[in-house]
């Protein structure tokens, strides 16, 4: 599999295009972990009150047991308690709740915002490379397979190249080609191998 021209040109733009693709997905993905940060910071407001809560009910719950200890009141007094203690633990578990739905939303908002730009910048680049890759590779494969390739790459120039890249050639290199004579048929397989940034071997 060819991954890389050999022309250095090419080489340059394509080792410049496949290093800012990382670049932009790892900045894509710091940019998704700080909005999870930012979003997640929402819980502390939650998890504050729960503790607060928490501690609540824990103080409730020993008056309650403390006052429940007198002789004949003690089960009145602490009814108000525990019934204070019981909406302590309810607060909590709402504060737990909230919580749990700002993690969600947290984890969502920074899949996304890392999510969107990487599938942007992929969409973009990765069908351009992998046609490239697929392209160059088949050439190479041609180029070992000796003359029946050159021809090969000699009539697909013929039939894609730009009317403007031809005439510069001149109309006996078409002559030389229909003629067998290798020369020309080479100087066509290399405007193919020029465009994907290959040599001839």
């Amino acid at each position: 599999m060819k991954l890389y021209a050999d022309r250095p040109g090419r080489l340059l733009t394509q080792l410049l295009g496949d290093i800012l693709v990382v670049i932009a997905m790892y900045w894509a993905v710091r940019l998704g972990r700080g909005a999870h940060e930012k979003v997640g910071a929402l819980a502390v407001p939650g998890r504050e009150a729960e503790e607060a809560a928490t501690s609540l009910d824990g103080q409730l719950r020993s008056a309650a047991n403390d006052v429940g200890d007198a002789p004949l009141v003690g089960d009145t007094l602490s009814r108000p308690f525990r019934a204070m203690a019981s909406t302590s633990r309810d607060l909590a578990g709402t504060a737990q709740s909230y919580q749990d739905t700002v993690a969600d939303v947290a984890l969502l908002t920074g899949v996304m915002v890392a999510l969107v730009p990487i599938v942007f910048v992929l969409a973009v680049w990765l069908p351009r490379r992998l046609s490239w890759v697929l392209e160059a590779s088949a050439a190479q494969r041609l180029m070992r397979a000796g003359p029946a390739a050159t021809e090969l790459l000699a009539v697909r120039a013929l039939a894609r190249q730009p009317l403007s890249r031809l005439a510069r050639l001149g109309p006996e290199m078409v002559t030389g080609w229909k003629a067998g004579d290798a020369a020309s048929t080479a100087t066509l397989a290399s405007l193919e191998l020029d465009e994907l940034g290959l040599r001839q071997r």
